[in-house]
């Protein structure tokens, strides 16, 4: 394994000073290794992921037991909340873009050791990209030049796929989800194209061969692109922008891959229709989010504490401006984590971010470790790798790629 400083290759490799240590004998070693698999495995998945790293080195056994898919799916239950950060390419040099961990459970997020850089060695092209989403641990890319390719990687196990292309020749893209449904344990890619007299919808499950239309592939509901990580209970959510339609909000259930009106905060009347763009869904604390902006001094922030029950819709947050030097534009604030201080964590402008208390309505600007200039995504880490997802169903479907 490569470090220099919070670097992270994610290839580890046997390296010679712990090869030494273990095959001497290590009485330390020796204790932990008789340990029963399941005792081991609860062990090794608490650990930082960083430390992970370097139980991969030990020997071929627990790197054999951390790649594993039941591994992953443990450790990304215990793992901190996170986020992938991707730089932005500006000024004259124009370097590549690179992604960057940043651990929101640390005592000091701005610290470096709250950041960690991650330099894929896996041929992954590391230019013209942008993150459409993340879900649980693996990453959705799309490359800008080419917006039909899509891409999931998982840069800590230094794996990636490349999902087949659609045989229908779009009209326009608009844009792609990525999502996980509890229930059948299948990961799928959906993709809204704009044809000329209407939006279709076409969705690929990771490890099938082709790319299906949604009923009939027509999708009535205009869509919002803000819907910003808006996934929960195996649900995309958005804004309906339709004046024609009541609605305020539609899903995407992955699992059935039906599209579904959901309740909207009780507020929204039908005056509330054409400042729709004043609105966003997103995720905080495990539930959606509904972001308004009804003034020009607040934001109001309702929380679905209970899924699917309109009733549990709450004002949970009123984000007062204290300050005339903080300009209020919803697109230049983004709530994206509720950290465990009880702050509101936002992006702001798309490359800084900005830390909200409730209890004294105070702002902090927070300059990230080693990075300027940033597109903010959740994420919580896993050592799931988009192989083993595609492992023995079809995987000529897919372009495969690994360290």
């Amino acid at each position: 394994m490569k470090r220099r400083g919070n670097h992270v290759n994610p290839s580890p490799r046997g390296s010679r000073d712990i090869d030494a240590q273990t095959k001497g004998g290590g009485d330390d070693f020796r204790s932990i290794s008789a340990l029963p698999i399941q005792n081991l495995v609860d062990i090794l998945s608490r650990l930082p992921f960083k430390t992970i790293f370097s139980c991969m080195c030990v020997c071929k056994k627990w790197k054999d037991l951390i790649l594993a898919p039941d591994f992953a799916k443990l450790h990304h239950t215990r793992a901190p909340a996170s986020l992938i950060l991707r730089s932005h390419r500006h000024g004259r040099r124009r370097r590549p873009r690179s992604l960057c961990l940043l651990d929101l459970e640390a005592s000091d997020i701005c610290s470096p050791d709250a950041a960690v850089k991650l330099s894929p060695d896996f041929g992954f092209p590391t230019g013209n990209f942008e993150i459409v989403n993340t879900c649980n641990g693996l990453i959705c890319i799309r490359h800008f030049h080419s917006p039909n390719d899509i891409s999931i990687l998982n840069p800590l196990v230094g794996d990636y796929i490349t999902l087949p292309l659609t045989k229908k020749k779009h009209k326009s893209y608009v844009f792609s989800w990525f999502g996980h449904s509890p229930k059948t344990d299948e990961y799928k890619v959906i993709q809204f194209v704009q044809q000329p007299s209407k939006l279709e919808a076409e969705i690929h499950t990771l490890g099938k061969g082709t790319w299906t239309s949604i009923h009939g592939g027509a999708l009535s509901p205009p869509i919002d692109m803000r819907c910003h990580n808006a996934f929960v209970g195996g649900c995309l959510h958005w804004i309906v922008n339709d004046p024609s339609k009541s609605e305020f909000i539609y899903c995407l259930e992955f699992g059935r891959e039906l599209f579904q009106p959901v309740s909207a905060p009780p507020h929204l009347g039908p005056n509330d229709k054409d400042r729709t763009g004043d609105m966003m869904l997103g995720v905080l604390g495990g539930c959606l989010y509904f972001f308004d902006y009804p003034l020009g001094d607040s934001f109001d922030i309702w929380v679905m504490k209970q899924y699917g029950v309109q009733e549990s819709w709450t004002k949970e947050f009123i984000l007062k401006n204290p300050s005339t030097d903080i300009i209020w534009y919803w697109d230049l604030y983004r709530p994206i984590s509720l950290l465990s201080n009880g702050e509101i964590l936002m992006s702001h402008k798309s490359k800084a971010m900005v830390s909200y208390n409730p209890e004294d309505r105070s702002f902090r600007f927070l300059k990230i470790y080693g990075i300027q200039n940033f597109e903010a995504n959740p994420y919580v880490p896993s050592f799931l790798s988009p192989r083993e997802i595609v492992k023995g169903e079809n995987t000529g479907a897919a372009n495969i790629h690994s360290r």
